[in-house]
């Protein structure tokens, strides 16, 4: 009887819960390492072990037990990846997509290296840096720690040079962008496997509020252009920086023109919407391509809108009609806060533009 894979996860958030659910639905069983007993990983999993992720012992455990391991999202700190390879663990994404994508600079840097377009930008540390690169970027201009911001946290909009006198600055490196201004944000899922093959998802069209993506809708509302521009940035910057496994990147689109925004090596919030819009989500994808399995041809079976679900919802999801068009998805998290992500809704259907008004009236 064939061995079944076992799938070492580090992380337990709700993109390590939908990996666990996909790994259980394809034959595998799976460990997470998450410090949070709590954390919502926890009720897919096969087995949870609640450790720092730094923990020698569980690292070794997962290395020795494991066929091999993945991140389920970017902070993991490289001393730990490191750790599992000197220990013979199989992590094929291996440290270099943490490396990048842990420091907006680096990111940028190496994006732009191989030729793919951004915004301007410049290194700053401090007050007295910011004012010179501003004079140079010119306002209005997008100000941002280099590690730690998501959702909107640790950016502020620089309009003039008083904007940067009212940032309580820290003894840290930040990134001054020159504001894009876009008509549209894109993003898409590229995943390339360790057997070489290389995957793109559809395009989706990213709305937020708060500064939090609150739907995508797919596909996009560009042209058929632009989406294969797009898919072709994708293949391209995941081949020629030569990362493994998924990579979520975000483009925003100006006059035709493509402008790369950031990335992140794993499971993308903008592209929930696989799991019921696709043939296989990108939780089946990523699996298949870190096991070095041959990639199947990605298709939409329906458009569709993901609308994220917040913690201010609560009352709302009481009320939602569910049914074959309408799919939802919580994560189980253990309380309901104000701007956080606690599951998500797929509309599905073939008018587009009904399934945004439904969207819209949630």
């Amino acid at each position: 009887m064939k061995k079944s894979k076992k799938i070492g996860i580090l992380g337990g958030g709700q993109l390590a819960k939908m990996l666990c659910d996909s790994a259980k639905h394809m034959g595998y069983t799976t460990v997470i390492l998450d410090p949070n007993p709590d954390s919502c990983g926890r009720l897919s999993s096969t087995e949870h072990l609640v450790q720092k992720y730094v923990d020698k012992v569980s690292l070794k455990k997962i290395c020795k037990e494991t066929d091999v391991i993945t991140y389920e999202f970017e902070n993991i700190p490289s001393e730990v990846i490191r750790y599992l390879k000197e220990n013979g663990g199989n992590i094929p994404q291996g440290e270099k997509p943490l490396f990048l994508s842990q420091h907006r600079i680096r990111e940028k840097s190496a994006v732009s290296k191989i030729g793919v377009r951004t915004a301007d930008f410049e290194k700053v540390v401090n007050l007295e840096t910011a004012k010179s690169a501003l004079k140079i970027l010119g306002a209005p201009c997008i100000l941002k720690t280099c590690s730690g911001g998501y959702d909107g946290k640790g950016q502020w909009k620089i309009l003039e040079i008083k904007d940067l006198e009212c940032v309580r600055w820290r003894n840290i490196e930040y990134i001054l962008e020159k504001m894009v201004d876009f008509e549209m944000e894109v993003s898409c899922l590229v995943v390339r496997g360790t057997n070489g093959d290389v995957v793109t998802f559809p395009i989706g069209e990213n709305e937020h509020k708060n500064g939090i993506l609150n739907k995508t809708i797919v596909p996009a509302r560009v042209s058929e252009e632009i989406q294969n521009k797009v898919r072709e940035l994708s293949e391209k910057i995941v081949k020629k920086l030569d990362i493994y496994g998924p990579l979520g990147i975000e483009y925003f689109i100006k006059n035709e023109n493509i402008y790369f925004n950031e990335m992140a090596p794993r499971p993308h919030n903008s592209a929930h919407y696989t799991m019921d819009a696709c043939n296989y989500s990108q939780f089946d994808i990523h699996l298949l391509a870190i096991l070095g399995e041959s990639l199947p041809e990605i298709k939409l079976i329906t458009p569709v809108v993901m609308l994220n679900v917040m913690g201010e919802d609560s009352k709302k999801i009481e009320k939602i009609k569910l049914d074959e068009e309408t799919k939802l998805h919580i994560y189980g998290k253990t309380e309901w806060k104000k701007d956080r992500k606690m599951g998500h809704i797929n509309y599905c259907g073939q008018n587009i533009e009904g399934l945004i008004k439904r969207a819209n009236s949630f």
